[in-house]
């Protein structure tokens, strides 16, 4: 049947297309987990559970999305109703999984989510904490000083409780003072990387969707194929009698 046929090639593309994306959503994830710099910041920060929740997610949902994609290759080959069947529940799973974590690293990694606020409030407890706190003051110095700002909301936070006003809230340049808060700057930082894997998983969201789509259609012309030819469901090998 060629229309079985052209059905069966394009549900072998989508999942070869679903497989590449899960691949490199995980690589994404896994970069975003094991960047010296990153990581840095999210263990100063004490970030782990706002920083990396997400993309554990999209791990979890990459790898049952690649699980996924062979055992759907494989029941398009042996035209298995039944593994058809189990391919679209386990990408239903994989949709639901993935779009848990997409929804968790863009409300927790962009630049208008709840990321602001709660670096906002991270900062301030820093900024109180640096007088007596080392560690406080070097990691509030390092993000003034790589991120070119200064203060949680600006640099007039050290005006207001008479603090003295950090090199590191100064350009090596030019000498002006950052204007910006460190907890904008750090979420814009952010953005874009956490925007990248969003963009990448949602796609491969999409594509399962059509992959399900297209199972579904395939699994229902194999039973109007093997009804009318009057075949079971399932290929049933007996071994010979002796």
């Amino acid at each position: 049947m060629p229309k079985k046929i052209q059905i069966a090639y394009s549900l072998h593309t989508l999942n070869a297309i679903s497989t590449v994306l899960a691949v490199v959503v995980m690589a994404l994830c896994l970069w975003l987990r094991y960047e010296w710099d990153f990581k840095h910041y999210v263990y100063e920060l004490e970030a782990q559970q706002v920083l990396w929740t997400g993309p554990y997610i999209l791990i979890a949902a990459s790898s049952l999305t690649m699980a996924t994609s062979i055992l759907g290759s494989w029941a398009t080959v042996i035209e298995d109703f039944q593994l058809i069947s189990l391919f679209a529940l386990a990408s239903a799973m994989s949709i639901v999984l993935g779009m848990a974590g997409l929804a968790y690293t863009l409300n927790h990694g962009i630049f208008h989510s709840d990321l602001t606020p709660w670096l906002e409030e991270r900062f301030w407890v820093l900024f109180h904490e640096m007088d007596y706190n080392e560690r406080s003051a070097r990691i509030l110095r390092i993000i003034q000083e790589d991120m070119e700002c200064c203060g949680p909301s600006d640099w007039k936070d050290y005006q207001t409780f008479n603090k003295v006003l950090p090199d590191e809230c100064r350009s090596p340049v030019t000498g002006n003072i950052a204007g910006g808060s460190c907890a904008e700057e750090f979420a814009l930082w952010m953005e874009p990387r956490t925007g990248w894997l969003s963009g990448i998983a949602l796609l491969l969201v999409v594509i399962q969707m059509g992959s399900i789509f297209i199972s579904l259609w395939l699994r229902k012309l194999i039973l109007l194929e093997r009804s009318k030819d009057n075949r079971p469901y399932r290929l049933v090998v007996e071994s010979a009698k002796v």
